[in-house]
């Protein structure tokens, strides 16, 4: 997620005419009926991470040829798109663990500060380091060879938009996030940087992708940031969001013969940032340095607004992030009413990673925004336990577990595709 630093109070206004404006068109849209979060279990066998070989193997089956029969262990490349969430920016570090600065770097005299990297290798869904509760990590107990995973960590990298295939390290893989992303971006993370390294790593065609798409965090912290934001039409509206979306997935899908087949592409939902602000109000973890106040909102100020204007939008961008997902399922819906046996896209609620219940050890020892090292496991592991479940149960609570309890696939597994259409007839 940027940090945004100018136009701040003027920022705050335009947000609030956006309100008066928009929102009540917005609210007017979200009739649907979601299905109850219901703390039961999921269903099946569970085993703690670090017993996962307990795990019992499946039977070698020859590769499926239609999406509608794909088992999560036919997976044999992961790729991403998304923002500084996907990228793992300040999932690991604290204010205490400090780098020292060279005499040229020093800004005002400050000889050291706390080292801002993207942690790729432990992202939950593309990290590939040694012991990283990540998805890719859980996969390799079915299928050792997985291409296209990332590993390591780097400073945080950026892009205004053309040209971003150079900046990656090779250490990326297939992880095309770019920290400050928001949905106009994926397009380029596709043409710039997806396509060619797919040629490069020399991709079968065969092989069944699994595409994770996180993005729109920034999106919706960016409204009550940008001056302009009451011009329309809005750059930042669900419609919007969604086309982006279907643009870049669609591009894929279009323009790339090696992944003409076998590909199915995870949407993750918003998750609630403006939980961030409850969680994180009174607690010393997140008090900034030498000021006597609970948040310094920098980061998302639509979420760490204080008193009343902060309530009212923090509710309103609750309102938005659940907009943005109803505009997403109805480009999936279409991509299920064409019924291609190639390509499938399926829906993860990021409304079941349940921020108001995690401890603040959820978010980064930096900026107690990002989300750490401990999240990542947990969304990782949430995430893979539901691939195969009904939309019920991957909207039940993902639970903050001290150690990520692990679902063993079961023979007759199967991603569901179709979910959206059933949820939304």
């Amino acid at each position: 997620m940027l940090l945004y630093t100018n136009h701040r109070l003027s920022s705050y206004f335009s947000f609030l005419i956006v309100l008066v404006l928009v929102f009540p068109q917005i609210a007017r849209s979200l009739s649907i009926s979601l299905p109850h979060r219901s703390q039961e279990k999921l269903p099946g066998r569970f085993v703690p991470f670090s017993k996962l070989s307990k795990c019992p193997s499946l039977p070698h089956r020859k590769l499926p040829k239609n999406a509608k029969d794909v088992r999560p262990d036919d997976f044999k490349v992961v790729m991403a798109l998304g923002d500084s969430i996907t990228a793992g920016l300040l999932a690991r570090g604290s204010r205490e663990d400090l780098s020292q600065l060279s005499s040229k770097q020093r800004p005002m005299g400050i000889e050291r500060i706390p080292e801002i990297a993207e942690w790729r290798g432990i992202s939950y869904p593309m990290g590939s380091d040694e012991g990283a509760i990540t998805i890719p990590n859980i996969l390799r107990h079915y299928t050792r060879n997985v291409t296209g995973v990332s590993a390591g960590h780097h400073p945080p990298i950026s892009c205004l938009g053309v040209g971003c295939g150079a900046i990656h390290p090779e250490g990326d893989g297939l992880n095309a996030a770019i920290s400050g992303s928001t949905s106009k971006s994926l397009m380029s993370q596709v043409k710039d940087y997806i396509i060619p390294k797919m040629v490069e790593l020399d991709v079968k065609k065969e092989d069944w992708k699994y595409v994770n798409i996180g993005i729109g965090a920034n999106d919706v912290c960016a409204f009550c940031l940008t001056p302009n934001s009451t011009a329309f039409p809005l750059s930042g509206t669900p419609q919007h969001f969604a086309r982006d979306i279907k643009k870049a997935v669609n591009e894929l899908r279009k323009h790339v013969p090696i992944l003409a087949d076998s590909y199915i592409c995870s949407i993750v939902g918003l998750l609630r940032v403006s939980d961030i602000y409850n969680l994180t109000l009174k607690d010393p973890y997140c008090q900034p340095p030498h000021l006597p106040i609970p948040h310094l909102a920098l980061e998302c100020s639509c979420a760490l607004i204080p008193g009343p204007v902060g309530d009212y939008t923090r509710q309103k961008m609750d309102e938005l992030g659940q907009a943005y997902d109803q505009a997403v399922w109805d480009v999936i819906r279409e991509w299920e009413e064409e019924d291609d046996p190639s390509f499938a896209a399926i829906w993860q609620p990021g409304t079941s990673v349940d921020l108001a219940s995690y401890p603040i050890e959820a978010l980064s020892k930096i900026d107690c925004f990002h989300p750490s090292e401990l999240s990542h496991q947990r969304v990782a592991s949430g995430l893979w336990n539901r691939l195969t479940l009904s939309m019920k149960d991957k909207y039940r609570p993902i639970p903050w577990e001290e150690e990520p309890m692990i679902r063993c696939l079961e023979e007759d597994d199967r991603i569901r595709i179709g979910e959206i259409s059933r949820m939304l007839h």
